[in-house]
């Protein structure tokens, strides 16, 4: 299905809102219409991390669209590629039903191109279609020592089957964990600091709430919060 890595200013409907965390509580809220006309609020995003200086010395405005420039051109580039064509087919051999869209896992390889994480967490990781283009951005950026900590509950599915074998391998930045997000936060089994959270678990609004409130406090400064499929509910609102 290609339902809705919400992108606030860009893309078709419906969208993915992106938050960033800013621990100052410095962020300023803005409102933008998308090609449909719905509107959606979001926060004034950074800069990546080696034009710091030019974002601070330019204008908000100026900032906010050269970065949903970048991400459009990383996720065009992707679009073309022939990684992209590759996983498409592997999804659809492997059956699209509950799988991340061509055009959200774009968004999310821009993304990641531009913020460049270190640690990014997901849940509802699933077959792999958003841990491959999240795995793909990290090796496309050089970011060896990068980890993807990738949480499916389901015992029913191939936990990360799409993934290609070399980006699977190529440095261990696949982290997969079998389970519940609630017992590995119980057990403080992932990383107290992080620079990304996908939320794809779950879409009840009280387990999309309490993830939300779980990982934000654990974002770095400038971190991100992706959610897919926010339009299940008002829990991202």
């Amino acid at each position: 299905m290609d339902a809705a890595l919400r992108v606030h200013g860009w893309g078709s409907t419906p969208t993915v809102p992106v938050v960033r965390n800013n621990h100052s509580r410095q962020y300023e809220a803005r409102r933008m219409f998308l090609p449909n006309q719905q509107t959606m609020r979001v926060f004034q995003l950074p800069q990546r991390r080696e034009l710091k200086r030019t974002a601070e010395s330019s204008s908000p405005s100026t900032s906010f669209y050269s970065m949903w420039d970048a991400i459009a051109r990383f996720a065009q580039e992707i679009r073309a590629s022939d990684f992209m064509a590759e996983m498409i087919r592997r999804r659809d051999a492997y059956g699209s039903q509950g799988v991340m869209g061509a055009l959200d896992c774009a968004t999310l390889y821009g993304l990641v191109r531009w913020l460049r994480p270190a640690v990014v967490v997901e849940s509802g990781g699933f077959i792999g279609m958003s841990s491959a283009f999240i795995l793909k951005a990290l090796a496309d950026e050089k970011l060896t020592t990068a980890k993807l900590y990738s949480i499916e509950w389901s015992e029913e599915c191939e936990q990360g089957a799409l993934i290609p074998d070399e980006l699977r391998s190529a440095s261990g930045g696949f982290v997969p964990m079998r389970g519940k997000v609630e017992d590995f936060l119980e057990r403080d089994q992932l990383p107290s600091a992080i620079d990304m959270f996908l939320h794809d678990s779950s879409h009840s609004y009280r387990h999309m709430l309490w993830e939300f409130r779980q990982f934000w406090p654990r974002l770095r400064d400038a971190g991100l919060l992706l959610s897919h499929d926010v339009q299940m509910n008002v829990a991202f609102v």
